[in-house]
């Protein structure tokens, strides 16, 4: 069973140093997190400070917005010299600020359990893609050799099975007038020497803002730049 630590969207610093437990023993890895909970647990809290310390170790189910770009940099220049398309879908919980607001940080951090483990289920259905958290409550897919209308059907799943949740017992059954819903924006480019790594986020977050702005709980497209 995998853990997926607290999730605290204010805090959107990377980590200095990264821990892999399973290069480590266990000893070693047990003693550097007794060092870091002794360091880290002050009056701010205990539930508190244990999440920070998971967001700043190195996750095994979401990359961070570094290795995300590394990879991004590294698929450019391979998809451009092989003139195949690449595709980038930003994704954020509709009202996330306002859902923590009101029902607090446990009950946030099960509804983004959830959603990265439905990310992550669909991406093992497409070769080579990649999950990261982009900034704050931000999730990036990158997805290679993916068309726009391939990575517009992978959205349209994991939309879907967002907002299933709905109807799950899986949330809270204290917070029952909440209702998760997620907003997607798509984009698609065939790297060139004239674009950069940079047009496709651009792109990608423009269709991000587009879907929050019509409401939220849909996708927005957009292929090629502008």
């Amino acid at each position: 069973m995998s853990f997926i630590p607290p999730f605290f969207s204010d805090d959107l610093s990377e980590p200095t140093e990264l821990v892999d437990p399973s290069a480590q023993p266990k000893s070693s890895f047990i003693n550097h997190f007794a060092h870091q909970l002794r360091r880290r647990l002050q009056p701010i809290g205990l539930y508190q400070r244990i999440g920070f310390f998971w967001m700043h170790q190195n996750l095994s189910q979401v990359a961070l917005r570094s290795h995300f770009e590394t990879r991004l940099e590294k698929e450019w220049q391979r998809l451009r010299q092989e003139r195949q398309p690449l595709s980038l879908f930003l994704c954020e919980v509709d009202d996330f600020a306002n859902i923590r607001r009101q029902y607090g940080d446990l009950a946030c951090n099960t509804y983004v359990s959830q959603v990265v483990k439905i990310l992550h289920a669909n991406l093992e259905r497409s070769s080579k893609g990649m999950l990261a958290r982009y900034q704050g409550d931000t999730f990036a897919v990158l997805l290679p050799k993916n068309s726009l209308d391939e990575a517009a059907c992978i959205a349209k799943k994991i939309r879907l099975r967002v907002k299933a949740l709905n109807d799950s017992p899986i949330l809270p059954q204290s917070t029952p007038d909440c209702r998760i819903t997620l907003s997607l924006g798509i984009a698609t480019i065939v790297p060139t020497p004239k674009l950069a790594p940079e047009n496709l986020i651009a792109a990608a977050e423009q269709s991000l803002r587009q879907a929050q702005r019509a409401g939220g709980n849909r996708i927005v497209l957009q292929e090629g730049s502008r």
